[in-house]
């Protein structure tokens, strides 16, 4: 059953997945510790302190002190009163009582759900219920005692046991775990473990207040299926249909399907040879380690959290490096892992990472990627941030920016800046009011070229109207195609009486009646795009004296108009 207890912020996870998603884990944290040492098949386990006695043991954990006899004979208790330190004294599950409970959904990512039902943040978890995560899924929730259990992409488990020790308030769990794996961190407050007991198809494991990892593989992976588990710190006792195995820290175990079940010393931690030490400044980084000799494949995965039980990425790789991606902001830890030949996960190495997306990039307005400005002043503009105070800006004539021809600050949503021709890329960041930066926008590339050139008269001798504009002297990268050369009666040119494309930087255009005029001239470039017009030149056309066959009548100095 499925209840909403309250509202839960859902946690940003984007979980990158490979074939080998069956060495994912499952953690148990809280050091070994006397007192209540977890279970052992149908027993719950007593580590005895200084001062216990058998009466004492009998009243905590099953609320009756003539218990007590029940407890000597099964435990072959010499004397009641002086129990050895350190030693066990089994109770019977069944002799303790217990109150129903239940989980809190505090996470989920991508597809998961909880018998049929889509999971979401707040919901609860009851005993019987069965929980499945996706190719993309990743869920976690929280018991009663604090302890955290993180399911991986392709994980299918059922909670088959979901109780509360009554005089204790010890937890009292159990989870059959079908595919996948699971993560926990369990009673993190050290007060101690009731029962948590994971079971697989081919293994029985309990915490005993020890760190391990369970993987109960994949249906469909090639080769025989097995199930494992590493201990990274305490001792692990583990059940197969063939053996029981007492399993230590830095140790492994493989049960196959026969039953059998052999132990192997984890592989050392990878040494992180390539990990951002400053903040990274996107949602995304590269980081690499070195090979760790017998390894088939490395299990990488960034936290939230130190305890690294909320994961927000994670993925299993073949070379020793990977591409971290869905990073969201604020403190992160990084973890790797080499994986052995029979995939139990080793020791892990482990590496603090600052991620810092807020405040948030500007949105880049102009210049817009690939385009084009023609001229020498450039106005860079972009979307203000609510939370931004202040700008920092680049040009550059590489994406890399390892060159830059620009930087500034300013508190406006925008900039003018002067540039050569030539093709740049600009970005820019957000500022907050401490001072923080955040990450870049997307390098935007532009194109810089020359304006459309200035036209003038050359010369007017009654014939057609020769035109020259400034071309001379640029240089031939930034050429263009061609021009386009407009007359007009009227500056604003709303309908031009002439607009023709010019192969050269001159132009002999058919002669108007005499009147003003205004011509003006564009780039025509090679990709066919043009520039914005030159200033309208206005220019006055004079009527000339004319023989008798039409031509202008000339002297010495030139053609001669009419009425001067």
């Amino acid at each position: 059953m499925l209840t909403t207890t309250g509202a839960a912020a859902a946690v940003t996870v984007v979980t990158v997945v490979r074939a080998a998603v069956a060495a994912w884990t499952l953690l148990a944290l809280a050091p070994a510790q006397a007192g209540p040492a977890g279970a052992d098949g149908e027993y719950f386990l007593h580590q005895v302190e200084p001062g216990d006695t058998l009466f004492w043991v009998a009243q905590r954990y099953t609320g009756r002190a003539d218990v007590w006899r029940e407890l000597q004979a099964l435990n072959r208790v010499a004397d009641p009163y002086r129990l050895p330190v350190g030693t066990h004294v089994r109770i019977p599950l069944a002799r303790i009582p217990v109150t129903v409970a239940s989980a809190r959904v505090v996470s989920v990512v991508g597809q998961a759900d909880a018998n049929g039902a889509a999971l979401r943040p707040g919901m609860r978890v009851d005993e019987a219920a069965w929980l499945q995560t996706g190719a993309d899924g990743l869920v976690t929730f929280e018991l009663p005692d604090g302890t955290r259990v993180a399911m991986p992409p392709s994980t299918r488990l059922q909670v088959k046991r979901l109780r509360v020790f009554a005089g204790t308030g010890l937890g009292d769990t159990v989870m059959q775990v079908d595919r996948g794996g699971i993560e926990s961190r369990v009673a993190p407050g050290g007060t101690g473990v009731g029962r948590f007991e994971v079971r697989t198809p081919m293994m029985v494991t309990g915490v005993r207040g020890t760190r391990y990892a369970v993987d109960a593989g994949q249906p469909d992976e090639p080769g025989r299926r097995a199930n494992s588990s590493a201990v990274l710190e305490g001792t692990v006792a583990v059940r197969a249909r063939r053996a029981r195995r007492t399993v230590t820290a830095g140790h492994g175990i493989a049960v196959g399907s026969a039953g059998d079940a052999v132990v192997h010393t984890l592989l050392a931690a990878p040494t992180l040879s390539a990990v951002p030490a400053e903040p990274i400044y996107a949602s995304h980084a590269e980081v690499g380690w070195q090979p760790v000799k017998g390894a088939i494949g490395y299990l990488v995965r960034v936290t939230r959290d130190a305890e690294r039980t909320e994961a927000v990425f994670a993925s299993t790789v073949t070379p020793a490096s990977a591409a971290l991606t869905g990073l969201p902001d604020g403190a992160a830890y990084l973890e790797v892992r080499a994986i052995d030949r029979n995939r139990i996960p080793g020791n892990a190495a482990i590496a603090p990472l600052t991620v810092r997306l807020n405040p948030p990039a500007p949105y880049t307005v102009e210049p817009a990627p690939r385009s084009t400005v023609h001229g020498a002043v450039v106005q860079l503009q972009w979307a203000a941030v609510d939370s931004a105070v202040e700008y920092r800006f680049e040009i550059a004539s590489d994406e890399s920016f390892g060159t830059l021809a620009a930087q500034g600050s300013t508190r406006e949503a925008g900039t003018q800046q002067t540039l050569a021709p030539g093709d740049w890329w600009w970005r820019v960041r957000s500022i907050d009011a401490k001072g923080q930066a955040g990450p870049w926008s997307a390098p935007v590339p532009f194109r810089i070229l020359p304006p459309a050139p200035g036209v003038a008269v050359v010369e007017d001798n009654g014939g057609p109207l020769r035109l020259r504009w400034g071309a001379a002297g640029q240089s031939a990268a930034f050429a263009p195609l061609a021009y386009r050369v407009q007359l007009a009666d009227e500056p604003r040119f709303a309908r031009p009486l002439q607009d023709q494309r010019i192969e050269s930087d001159t132009a002999a255009l058919p002669r108007p009646p005499a009147g003003v005029y205004y011509v003006r001239v564009a780039r025509i470039e090679r990709d066919g795009s043009e520039s914005p017009f030159s200033a309208p030149q206005r220019i006055e056309v004079h009527e000339h004296l004319r023989d008798g066959t039409g031509a202008p009548i000339g002297t010495a100095a030139g053609s001669v108009r009419r009425g001067g």
